[in-house]
């Protein structure tokens, strides 16, 4: 669902884009609301299969990082705050040690995080293949996992010269991660299919 901001201007009602302000204003909230360009888009809470993929990827990622000591693993809703201005929630994305520090002074995150993971939802599908994959892409982010539950896949996207390159991902395949390097799992076992 997307939000727009009404005004009254004498007796009739107009429409515009909302301020970035305006979406910093909002009541903090445990619902997905993201901010891009110039939209404040909400979206209704994840289905049950949706969370227990999102756990058993945050569980897998997060034991590789705590062994590693590289960084944090982070799961929505947390709001993003990319250098472009729209603000975002990915449902599991990694931060450095640096960049984990910059955000807790910070309170917010602010940058685009080097990797993140979106969950397919069937409301999201164009959302999250079409604009959020080419905010992403323009904002740097170097590893973009598209997770589809439907299908059962994942589809890996690594930046290369300021374009992803594509790597499609069955059950049985291994996912091997590009950020971060050591990690690998069957995507089978990743969404808790095996």
């Amino acid at each position: 669902m997307t939000t727009e901001v009404l005004e009254r201007a004498a007796d009739t009602l107009t429409r515009r884009r909302a301020t970035l302000e305006e979406f910093w204003a909002l009541p903090e909230s445990s619902l997905h609301i993201e901010y891009i360009d110039g939209e404040i888009i909400m979206a209704p809470t994840p289905t049950v299969s949706h969370q227990a993929v999102l756990g058993n990827i945050y569980y897998a990622l997060r034991s590789f990082i705590r062994d590693t000591g590289s960084g944090q693993i982070f799961a929505s809703p947390l709001d993003v705050v990319l250098p472009t201005g729209e603000v975002v929630q990915p449902d599991v994305f990694f931060l450095t040690e640096e960049e984990t520090a910059r955000a807790m002074s910070a309170k917010r995150v602010h940058g685009a995080p080097s990797f993140l993971v979106e969950i397919l939802s069937p409301g999201s599908i164009k959302h999250d293949k079409v604009t959020k994959r080419s905010l992403y892409e323009k904002n740097g982010v170097q590893e973009y996992w598209m997770v589809d539950l439907k299908a059962k896949s994942i589809t890996q996207l690594v930046l290369r010269k300021k374009h992803y390159a594509s790597n499609e991902l069955g059950e049985e395949d291994v996912i091997r991660g590009s950020v971060l390097r050591g990690f690998e799992l069957k995507v089978g076992e990743l969404l808790g299919l095996k």
